[in-house]
């Protein structure tokens, strides 16, 4: 693969990569993971999502190049002062059901990030973040199966909804603070008796 790391790698490329390794993860599944655990882990330990052994990843350049991609895009794209954090998405031209069920998965993977890298009570972010937290949960739990009357109109409201909400998230866990400062900590449930 010889794609700039600059750029976020497509939707079908990382689908692909994702199935060479036997994942069971989407590639949605697989960046909202990735996005969600940015908050509060450094990129240099997001391989642990998808291996016990960071050795197994060199096993397979290939996909440890798109996963180092999709990490350093996303990461860039949450310090993006013009907030230009994407979404990785099926394109327009995939059917609503399956993009609505991309973007429930997306939001899953995101949640579960967060969840696996120590963000353990949404109630304790400020009120904004933690309100965006809880609809990540619920879109993650919809089931695009049961009501198709939806447009692409109210789903491009939803993804731009949580492209904005993760972003709030995102500022509220890293405001004034690198990845391992201490108020991290206490959004992470990880203070002491202060």
């Amino acid at each position: 693969m010889s794609q700039s790391s600059n750029i976020m790698p497509t939707y079908m490329a990382l689908s692909s990569a994702l199935r060479r390794v036997n994942s069971q993860l989407s590639a949605a599944e697989c960046h909202g993971l990735i996005a969600g655990a940015l908050n509060t882990q450094s990129t240099a330990s997001i391989a642990r999502f998808f291996t016990e052994d960071a050795e197994s990843l060199q096993q397979n350049p290939e996909f440890a190049e798109i996963i180092s991609q999709l990490v350093q895009v996303s990461s860039a794209g949450y310090k993006d002062e013009d907030f230009n954090f994407q979404l990785l998405l099926p394109d327009d031209a995939v059917p609503l059901l399956e993009r609505s069920r991309a973007l429930a998965e997306w939001c899953g993977g995101y949640v579960m990030g967060l969840l696996e890298s120590g963000l353990q009570e949404f109630d304790k972010l400020p009120e904004d973040a933690a309100e965006v937290a809880k609809d990540l949960v619920e879109i993650s739990q919809l089931d695009a199966s049961v009501d198709i009357s939806g447009t692409d109109s109210d789903l491009m409201q939803l993804e731009e909804y949580v492209r904005v909400g993760v972003q709030i998230i995102n500022a509220e866990l890293t405001r004034g603070s690198s990845p391992d400062e201490d108020t991290r900590d206490s959004v992470n449930g990880n203070d002491e008796d202060e």
